[in-house]
């Protein structure tokens, strides 16, 4: 990566709303200077009812790719080119390519999330499975994880009609996974394979979605979020013996999966391991 920024510097970036917290910049910035690549990522903070002024303004300056996070994974569609089958399956975008004025949209979350269950040798194949949330994040896990084999999935949302509207979606192509959407008192009374909690909840505050203790059993648990790198929710599940994973795996894994879609090469994943293992420290 060169020193110097110049008209020829391409630039990528994450939209969100916050994204103060985002952790892409200094990833994506060591893979540019690793690939001694001409290019910049950075972080703008977009409300959402700024996004379509947003994305009209970063096609006009050429921003190369851009990533997407809450609360804009499904409502950036519209404002799309196109996107990728996977994509429009699940109604959520996470990771968009300019090209040439054209946006290109696709989804990396459910790779990355389905190759960070790996850390605990957890498969998603014939297993129960719950969800806390039905935001852009929870209907790429839905589809991930029903497309991986689950057999049943629960859904737990404040708002239930948002749950009822992934089941009305999902069931239909997903005919062999039981999608449910369920109250938190028929949850916490489910024996669960993996509990995982795709709300912010956690994020800005020492709040938990909920109280593990009160559960009836849960094998694995994986909460999305990786900034604070251990939630109230995480520090419960330790307490409590379970196993548990962050969002960083599924912010490494979808962050080389967005890589590679914008710039067709393959991501160095050692670098961007090395740079989590140091925010970690």
């Amino acid at each position: 990566m060169t020193e110097i920024i110049t008209g020829k510097t391409k630039i990528y970036c994450i939209i969100g709303y916050p994204v103060e917290h985002s952790f892409s910049p200094r990833m994506h910035n060591a893979v540019f200077a690793a690939l001694n690549m001409d290019a910049r990522f950075v972080a703008f903070s977009v409300k959402p009812d700024q996004l379509g002024e947003a994305l009209t303004g970063l096609k006009a300056l050429n921003v190369a790719g851009f990533n997407v996070t809450v609360p804009h994974k499904s409502s950036v569609i519209p404002y799309l080119d196109e996107i990728t089958p996977l994509a429009k399956k699940i109604g959520a975008v996470n990771t968009i390519r300019n090209e040439q004025g054209l946006l290109i949209g696709t989804n990396t979350d459910i790779s990355g999330f389905i190759r960070s269950l790996g850390s605990l040798n957890f498969s998603p194949e014939n297993k129960s499975i719950a969800l806390l949330g039905a935001g852009g994040a929870a209907r790429a896990l839905v589809a991930g994880l029903a497309d991986a084999g689950a057999s049943r999935i629960l859904i737990h949302n404040r708002t239930v009609e948002h749950a009822e509207s992934l089941l009305t979606e999902f069931s239909p192509i997903f005919p062999q996974t039981q999608l449910e959407s369920v109250s938190m008192e028929t949850l916490q009374a489910t024996t669960l394979d993996l509990l995982v909690n795709t709300t912010t909840v956690g994020m800005e505050s020492g709040e938990s979605p909920l109280d593990l203790s009160q559960c009836q059993e849960i094998e694995h648990l994986a909460d999305i979020i990786y900034s604070p790198a251990q939630t109230t929710l995480l520090k419960q599940a330790e307490e409590l013996g379970i196993p548990a994973i962050n969002g960083s795996g599924m912010l490494l894994y979808q962050g080389c999966g967005a890589f590679t879609f914008w710039t067709g090469k393959q991501a160095p994943e050692a670098v961007m391991q090395e740079q989590l293992l140091g925010w970690k420290e």
